[in-house]
């Protein structure tokens, strides 16, 4: 595993990578995932050519999904793919458009998602919607609801919300040129990139189910924390290059680099450090879990091989990092630090 351009972050960290690399796909798998993605994003209007150039195509969403949920079946596949490209059009809505000018235009961007939301959780008909991001969101609910537990699926309706809410912090930082402190940032960034609502796939991608007492335990909210949290970091270390130029990077290694006067190597290294301390401590709420003290137990054997398994989907969705060393989005020129190293 190895960057394919000189990058002092990813060499840095990708010698002690903690993960391994993405599994093995057939390219024919690969190709059906993907082309199921593409052609709902082009009949729902988030592609409105053929241009194999537009970023929907570019990211290769199939083949980020695959690397991230290796034992899910290829419908599962499909219909994470189909979020994930959902996800990231309207990442860069906010990143770039218009809806992340301020505040008050994140905010108007956000509400009519909101009410989709919100219609989804009352089991109320879904609002009629005005537009294609519109359209794919109502779809992707009702097709979604027919796959989780309402437990389950009530979760991810709240981790939307948090991710809307997220945007609009996130677009009034940038609004007002502000760069939050890093323990302010790590508590946003859980919430500004998807990775909570993808994670909540990983019952589906496993074929188990949790004890529907299991949510909202401490040992719940700190294994899918700590998940999010990995992702989230992998993410800031692969994507330093593309972010660094950028006046209002909101990027752990950047910040940490920015902030508390970092190299960009040593802020790279205290963020693998960060992630490998995620991996123990998720580790050991599944240990607690599972034991006589699990604020949720006791649990059947059954329940607990449950647990597991989700614990080890939650690992696997962190084995993607070839995902970004292959493909354009984040593109990287080499990095130099604005401080002395």
């Amino acid at each position: 595993m190895h960057s394919p351009v000189s990058d002092p972050v990813l060499d840095t960290v990708l010698p002690r990578w903690p993960f391994p690399a993405a599994p093995a796909r057939e390219p024919g798998d690969i190709a059906a995932v993907e082309t199921g993605g593409a052609e709902w994003a082009r009949r729902l209007g988030l592609i409105d050519s053929g241009d194999p150039r537009h970023p929907l195509r570019r990211l290769c969403a199939g083949e980020l999904v695959s690397h991230g949920y290796p034992r899910a079946d290829t419908g599962i596949r499909v219909l994470i793919t189909q979020w994930t490209m959902w996800y990231f059009n309207l990442d860069d809505h906010f990143e770039d458009g218009a809806a992340g000018a301020g505040a008050a235009a994140a905010d108007r961007a956000a509400a009519p998602l909101r009410r989709l939301v919100d219609a989804a959780r009352h089991r109320e008909p879904l609002p009629v919607p005005e537009d294609a991001l519109q359209r794919a969101l109502a779809d992707l609910l009702e097709r979604t609801a027919q796959h989780m537990a309402p437990v389950q699926f009530g979760e991810l309706l709240a981790h939307l919300d948090d991710y809307f809410t997220s945007l609009v912090v996130e677009s009034d930082y940038r609004a007002r040129g502000v760069l939050p402190g890093v323990d302010s940032y790590i508590a946003l960034r859980r919430d500004t990139g998807p990775v909570l609502p993808l994670l909540d796939f990983v019952e589906q991608a496993e074929s188990v189910r949790l004890p529907a007492r299991f949510y909202g335990t401490p040992e719940y909210t700190e294994m899918i924390g700590c998940a999010a949290d990995i992702a989230s970091w992998i993410n800031d270390l692969c994507s330093v290059s593309k972010e660094l130029d950028r006046p209002d990077a909101y990027n752990l290694v950047v910040l940490l680099h920015r902030l508390e006067n970092m190299s960009l190597q040593d802020a790279a290294t205290e963020t693998l450090d960060r992630i490998e301390q995620r991996v123990r401590s998720l580790k050991q709420a599944l240990k607690q879990a599972g034991g006589p003290t699990g604020t949720g137990g006791p649990y059947t054997a059954g329940e607990k091989a449950a647990l597991e398994t989700w614990a080890d989907g939650l690992l696997s969705f962190q084995n993607h990092v070839e995902w970004y060393l292959r493909h354009s989005r984040y593109d990287r020129d080499e990095p130099r630090s604005e401080v002395p190293a």
